[in-house]
Parts: C-alpha cells; sequence; structure tokens
C-alpha cells in the first residue's frame, strides 16, 4: 500500500462527484471492485487509488490489489468508514480509483468495417438509461457513442457505475450538432432519429447509421428531427404508448446491426 492519502487528493475525491470538478480536473472516479478490475483491464491509466483496510482480505481484493501493484498505481489504505465518507454511494465495496477522462473525439470512432452504426444522444438524462445504451452499444457493436448537448455526464459516478465498464472501453464522444452533422455528412452517414410514429428500419440497412435517441420526457428536439434523414421507430402492437428509451434504442439498434 502507498503513503497516507494526502489532503489534495482526499478534496479531490470528495469534489469528483460535482461536474465542474471533473472538467477542471479531466478526472472521473470510479467505485467498487468489479468497476476498478474493468478500469484496470482497459486502456485508461489510473491516478491512483484508495482501498479499505480489509479489501486483502478476500482473494479477489488481493488479486486486484497485486493487479494495481504491478500497473504501478498507487493505492492508499483507509478504514471501510473513511471510504465510505469519500465515496458517491453508502456502500463502495472496498475501493475507489480516479482515472483520466478520455479525450475522445469523433475521428476517433473506428470506421474499419460496415454496418457502422453511432448512437447519439440527444439530452437522455438518467444515468441509469445511459449506462444501459453504452452497455447494450458495446455488446451489440456500435462504433461509439456521442452525446449532445443537455445529456447526463458520462463520467459521472452515476453514468460509469450504471454502464459497467462499457465506457472505458467504448468511445464516448461530446459534440454539437453544427460538428456532428459535417462529420456525419462527410463520412456517408445517414442520420436516423428515433420516435414514436417513425417509419420501420429502412431495408436494406443502411449501411453507415447514427441512430439519435431522445429525452426521456420529450423525445428528439426539433434540431435533431430537422436534421435526421429519416424518423424511424418500433409499430407498437399493445396499449403501451411508447418504450423506454434504452429499450427502443436496444430493439432499433439490433436491427441496423444485425
Amino acid at each position: 500500500m502507498a503513503p497516507v492519502l494526502s489532503r489534495r487528493e482526499e478534496r479531490l475525491l470528495r469534489s469528483l462527484r460535482q461536474r465542474k470538478t471533473r472538467e477542471a480536473e479531466g478526472l472521473f472516479l470510479v467505485e467498487g471492485v468489479r468497476a476498478v478490475e474493468d478500469l484496470a483491464a482497459s486502456a485508461l491509466p489510473i491516478r491512483f487509488a484508495l482501498a479499505a483496510s480489509t479489501l486483502g482480505d478476500s482473494g479477489r481484493g488481493r488479486a486486484l490489489l497485486h493487479l494495481l501493484a504491478s500497473q504501478g498505481v498507487a493505492v492508499h489504505e483507509t478504514g471501510e468508514r473513511e471510504l465510505a465518507a469519500l465515496a458517491d454511494t453508502e456502500t463502495p465495496q472496498g475501493i475507489l480509483a480516479v482515472a483520466p477522462i478520455p479525450s475522445a473525439g469523433l475521428d476517433d470512432l473506428p470506421m474499419d468495417a460496415e454496418p457502422a452504426v453511432i448512437v447519439v444522444l440527444d439530452a437522455v438524462q438518467d444515468p441509469g438509461n445511459f449506462g444501459t445504451l453504452a452497455r447494450t452499444a458495446e455488446a451489440l457493436g456500435a462504433a461509439g457513442l456521442v452525446a449532445l448537448p443537455g445529456t447526463v455526464d458520462p463520467w459521472n459516478p452515476k453514468s460509469v457505475r450504471a454502464a459497467m465498464g462499457s465506457t472505458f472501453r467504448l468511445p464516448v464522444v461530446p459534440a454539437d450538432w453544427e460538428g456532428l452533422s459535417q462529420w456525419l455528412s462527410s463520412r456517408g452517414f445517414a442520420t436516423l432519429a428515433a420516435a414514436a410514429g417513425g417509419e420501420p428500419v429502412p431495408d436494406p440497412r443502411p449501411p453507415r447509421a447514427a441512430l439519435v435517441l431522445g429525452n426521456e420526457g420529450a423525445g428528439i428536439g426539433d434540431e435533431t428531427r430537422a436534421r435526421a434523414d429519416r424518423v424511424v421507430g418500433i409499430p407498437i402492437r399493445g396499449r403501451a404508448e411508447s418504450l423506454n428509451v434504452a429499450a427502443a434504442g436496444a430493439i432499433l439498434l439490433y436491427e441496423l446491426l444485425r
């Protein structure tokens, strides 16, 4: 274990719950053994970690500490109560880690294979929905996620937990419509905006598509609708008026990538 946590590091851990600090420092917080395992297995470096003194009592905890040590990560030791006071959750599961927010841009999205699909989030605000969509995008083979203005911060602790490691591996790119629209057009992408009452996914499916998913309550914005090449939707046969954005996104993404 490394020396005691410095006061600056302690203040940083507390303040990384706030978006303005994450953006100013370019860092985010990861909590729990599983999440830190995923982080350590990714290409993202770990700035430092804080572990409960009891973490090494389990085989999995010892293995994680050995892995972090092999990567040269400074792991500070503390008590479980002190760890909980610095965490975003009530039960942080033994360890916190700090890592740099990836500086991915649109040109970092992989375009090697087709079909190539990018998931674009237009003011999706719930961290749980964000995380589910990130996991689905990674699982189904999307090229990446683009977060338009008004979307929940991908790097807030709740979003990070909900994504369950997917955002450590899948490119997550902040963008506005002006820059995104030009980039999509220059690379031959069809922009498909999801909305209730939209047309079925076109057949044949476009080899390159940007699937835009809107806000949980308001749906896609006016600018998104204006920039879309097509508005797509899922036929509703029952009495429900619509689907949760994460569920709808999963179905449409599967249709585009199958």
